[in-house]
């Protein structure tokens, strides 16, 4: 399958951001979990609230953005909530879904949620 350039400049976007607080993902690896999350970048929560990654708000109601960028730079942010759970070391795949899991990101079943992301991902031509 062939990568939507522009969400993965988006990808490269939120990597920079979180590189500049010293957390170093792969953009790849964001953009992958981002398809698995809007299935495909179609779902209704990215087309209405420019979220890409299900990231709830305070209240519990989906978070709204004001646009794409404004959502890539808030998840680079985002993604260095997640250092104590492994996410400066998450020169892998499987180590960064295992630090969003770690951290409460997602709460379906580890082994199934990283079979997703992993097909998906081995599909992608980046």
């Amino acid at each position: 399958m062939e990568v939507n350039q522009y969400f993965y400049s988006l990808a490269k976007i939120s990597a920079q951001k979180a590189a500049e607080n010293g957390v170093h993902v792969d953009p790849k690896f964001i953009y992958t979990q981002w398809y698995i999350e809007t299935e495909g970048f179609t779902s209704q929560l990215q087309a209405s609230h420019h979220n890409l990654g299900g990231v709830m708000a305070s209240d519990g109601s989906w978070r709204h953005f004001t646009d794409f960028i404004d959502f890539a730079n808030y998840f680079g942010n985002y993604l260095t909530y997640y250092r104590e759970d492994g996410m400066t070391n998450a020169s892998s795949l499987y180590n960064y879904v295992a630090a969003l899991h770690h951290g409460g990101y997602f709460t379906a079943d580890f082994n199934t949620y990283y079979s997703a992301v992993l097909q998906v991902f081995n599909t992608i031509n980046f």
